[in-house]
């Protein structure tokens, strides 16, 4: 995915935390285009966050007893770094990833924002904000 030379381009990065097996939890996440971050976790690219959430939720629904954790930032679009990608929308998707609860996707600002109260949120206390307790099993 190539940087945009809109100011406006956007995209959701959608980051996979505690799994060894990351890359089969992004085959289970249909909406969007799997990548690798420079640092080796996988990502998932979307146009729309909400698209986002409806895939972690959809992977998340029949494993209430998962550790697998997603982060979600929108942002620039990431840079090609030969087979992977960098910027500052990696960095920020897989440290949210690192820092949700297992089970949860937590998400920056900006894409609470535009999620817009479709999915339940809570404040995490450090500008971002986390999916409740339950989510994607109902």
């Amino acid at each position: 995915m190539e940087p945009s030379s809109s100011p406006a381009a956007r995209v959701a990065v959608l980051a996979i935390g505690g799994s060894a097996a990351a890359q089969d939890v992004a085959a289970h996440l249909r909406a969007g285009r799997v990548a690798k971050a420079a640092d080796g976790h996988v990502l998932v690219l979307y146009d729309d966050p909400a698209d986002a959430v409806r895939d972690a939720a959809g992977y998340l629904r029949p494993r209430a007893m998962t550790l697998v954790r997603f982060g979600l930032h929108v942002g620039e679009p990431p840079r090609e770094a030969g087979d992977r990608l960098t910027g500052p929308a990696v960095s920020a998707a897989t440290r949210l990833a690192d820092l949700a609860a297992p089970g949860r996707v937590r998400v920056c600002a900006t894409a609470a924002g535009l999620l817009d109260g479709t999915v339940a949120l809570e404040a995490a206390g450090d500008g971002s904000y986390q999916t409740t307790k339950g989510f994607g099993t109902g």
